[in-house]
């Protein structure tokens, strides 16, 4: 499928980011660049969103990791 790879990296980046926005708050930092990665990744999943002809659902996800799996090995 055409949009595997920005829909599996922006889901790993919003998670990551989510994280870190998480961990600045609890150490009182600025959560400015987990923030950035938030909005990176939602972009990435809204490229995906839009390549998939607006069709896609939550069971998308784990089908694309195993195509991305599949096709690496």
């Amino acid at each position: 499928m055409p949009y595997d790879y920005q829909l599996v990296g922006g889901t790993l980046i919003v998670i990551i980011g989510l994280v870190a926005v998480t961990n600045a708050m609890v150490e009182r930092r600025s959560p400015l660049s987990g923030l950035i990665g938030v909005l990176v990744g939602a972009g990435l999943l809204g490229w995906a969103w839009v390549l998939s002809d607006q069709s896609l659902t939550p069971q998308h996800l784990p089908q694309a990791v195993y195509r991305l799996i599949a096709e690496w090995t």
